[in-house]
């Protein structure tokens, strides 16, 4: 039943995550220069992805737009799972990698914080075959899938897909303050007589 309930929740997280802007219609752009992973103690693969998910990270998003904001990644793994036999015989499953990304400038001020998930192309095979396929999967070479895939979609979460530019934000007309706006109505015309058009001081 947590197996179910987890497979739904991811299932939710990927719907979510596809509507999100790209992280760079939400800071403008930049030029990420590192990458660094860390995977919870319990995270249920059977290599160590870690590794293997900086190296493909890193060589989808780092030094992308060297004019961007200088800013680093940091991918949080949560749970790698693989395709389950019965889940897939009854409701379907599919393999995936849950992770939290945050993204942050040169001085460590996060700018950018958002789950990332990536499902298997195998949760598209269910019923009696979905089952087979689960049952002898390669874990080994799921994990260097998830990895490719993984990394395809980080970089088109940072920077949007291929050929977007970031869009620009409108910032607010600054308001003036009341002060100002006095001193500056004080300053209006005069009249032949020489009085201001302006405030007028009171005695």
């Amino acid at each position: 039943m947590r197996l179910l309930l987890q497979c739904c929740f991811l299932l939710g997280l990927v719907g979510l995550t596809g509507c999100l802007p790209a992280v760079v219609d939400e800071t403008g752009p930049l030029n990420v220069t590192s990458v660094t992973v860390t995977t919870a103690p319990d995270i249920g693969s059977v290599t160590d992805i870690g590794p293997a998910m900086q190296a493909a990270a890193s060589g989808a998003v780092v030094g992308v737009d060297p004019r961007g904001t200088p800013s680093t990644v940091h991918i949080d793994v949560e749970a790698v799972l693989y395709k389950n036999a019965v889940l897939s015989a009854l409701v379907g499953s599919g393999s995936a990698i849950e992770s939290q990304v945050t993204v942050a400038d040169a001085s460590g001020q996060v700018l950018e914080s958002r789950p990332v998930v990536v499902v298997h192309r195998d949760a598209a095979i269910n019923g009696v075959l979905g089952a087979a396929v689960a049952l002898l999967q390669d874990r080994e070479l799921v994990d260097q899938q998830l990895v490719d895939a993984y990394a395809k979609e980080l970089r088109k979460q940072i920077y949007g897909p291929e050929g977007h530019v970031p869009a620009v934000k409108t910032r607010p007309a600054k308001q003036k303050r009341p002060s100002e706006t006095l001193v500056r109505g004080s300053q209006g015309d005069t009249t032949d007589g020489g009085s201001s058009t302006g405030a007028v001081p009171v005695s």
